[in-house]
């Protein structure tokens, strides 16, 4: 793959409903398929076997956003055949380490995931130090529901800077993603609303990957 990635979340209730977003995600130049928490919760571990199997030469992210026992999930991940798994980064220090050190012996990633941490490029130092593979800023949907004058781009510069890791950025739409990609980010992450099955949606999130990608400049 190459830069910047493209990651759609499939938020979805059911594994039907992501298997069908996803083949549309495929279609619009997407690099990786996110079994996204909601479908994980509905749907159980099987999702992201669902979505490996269905799409094998796509890497699978599932986002548990693990608060504890970080190793088991990173195993649960190998077990399915995915690629990519999250701690949160506010979880335990020795949950995030746990995940860190289970997913060197296994293979599978370990994505850091922000959200709500109140101190974002410290805790993403830290959390690079012990050896994390990717640092994924996260201002989440309810935070944006109460503010939407803000977007997780605000802390892209300061962790980049502070970083030598990939970086990742949640996006509620193009215009964030193309700041993010002109900022060097390494991957942006799309979700609801901007994805869906109709002709607009395909429209609109082939437009999005096709100006993400056009906007990326690597970091300094």
């Amino acid at each position: 793959m190459k830069k910047p990635f493209v990651q759609i979340a499939l938020d979805y209730p059911s594994v039907e409903e992501a298997l069908t977003v996803a083949e549309v995600g495929v279609a619009a130049g997407v690099d990786i398929l996110e079994a996204g928490t909601p479908l994980i919760v509905a749907e159980g571990i099987r999702a992201i076997g669902e979505l490996a199997r269905a799409f094998p030469d796509m890497p699978v992210l599932a986002d548990y956003k693990t608060m504890d026992s970080g190793f088991k999930n990173v195993q649960l991940t190998k077990a399915q055949g995915g690629h990519y798994m999250t701690v949160c980064a506010n979880a335990p220090d020795e949950t995030v380490q746990s995940a860190i050190r289970e997913g060197k012996t296994s293979g599978i990633q370990v994505v850091v995931d922000t959200i709500g941490v109140p101190q974002q490029a410290e805790r993403a130092k830290t959390c690079a130090d012990w050896g994390v593979d990717w640092i994924y800023l996260h201002y989440g949907a309810d935070q944006r529901r109460s503010d939407n004058t803000r977007d997780t781009v605000m802390w892209l510069p300061e962790v980049l800077q502070t970083v030598n890791i990939p970086v990742g950025v949640a996006t509620f739409d193009i215009e964030d993603a193309v700041r993010a990609a002109e900022l060097g980010a390494d991957l942006v992450a799309i979700g609801h609303p901007l994805i869906g099955v109709d002709d607009d949606s395909r429209r609109r999130l082939a437009e999005y990957v096709q100006a993400v990608k056009e906007a990326y400049r690597p970091r300094n």
